[in-house]
């Protein structure tokens, strides 16, 4: 009976164990840092959209204290018959938006003084524009700005909202009661009427 001799062992050379290590090493930091780019591109964005909410408040703000008026003349000339205004972009689902008499937009308003058109008369005292340039949101829907509490003697906060990272505005902005941002929406007070609040309208 024959014996037949046992293969020798293969050998694995000390480089190509570094070069395992060293690989599993960056899938491993890899696994650690993708979420936490993740999370500060998620931060970045909504900053990016607060920012750009707080501009374009400021430029309401600087608007009303120009004409003495608030950004909500409808098309036939109501002064306060434009309750929503919507900027450029998107309209994100579930928003509040009817293409009725009672909506508007934030550059007939805020850019051009142009709320019934081009070749009517424009707001008095219109100094603007108040917000250059005025875009979408970083995820490329519309602000919208729920300006009902302005043209409406009532104590809701008007806001500006932005549907957010998932493109859906998930909260009830018309709603009677005060606002409160649901899901990942972003809101920005824009005038607080609040009976606590000093409010410069009423």
């Amino acid at each position: 009976m024959s014996v037949r001799p046992h293969a020798p062992a293969a050998t694995v050379s000390p480089r190509a164990v570094r070069l395992a290590m060293a690989t599993s090493s960056l899938v491993m930091l890899a696994g650690l840092l993708l979420p936490a780019v993740r999370t500060w591109r998620h931060w970045s964005l909504e900053h990016q959209a607060m920012e750009e909410m707080a501009r374009i408040s400021a430029g309401i703000h600087q608007f009303m204290a120009d004409t003495g008026l608030t950004p909500t003349r409808a098309r036939n000339g109501d002064p306060r018959g434009a309750m929503r205004l919507l900027g450029p972009g998107l309209i994100a689902e579930g928003a509040y938006y009817y293409p009725d008499r009672h909506q508007s937009g934030l550059q007939e308003h805020l850019v051009e003084n142009s709320p019934q058109g081009r070749q009517q008369p424009g707001y008095g005292g219109w100094n603007g524009p108040y917000v250059t340039p005025l875009t979408a949101d970083p995820w490329g829907f519309a602000y919208v700005l729920i300006a009902y509490p302005l043209a409406r003697a009532d104590d809701r906060d008007c806001v500006l909202v932005s549907a957010g990272p998932n493109r859906r505005m998930d909260g009830t902005y018309a709603s009677p009661r005060d606002v409160i941002a649901a899901g990942d929406d972003l809101v920005y007070v824009v005038v607080d009427k609040s009976r606590s609040a000093a409010a410069p309208l009423r």
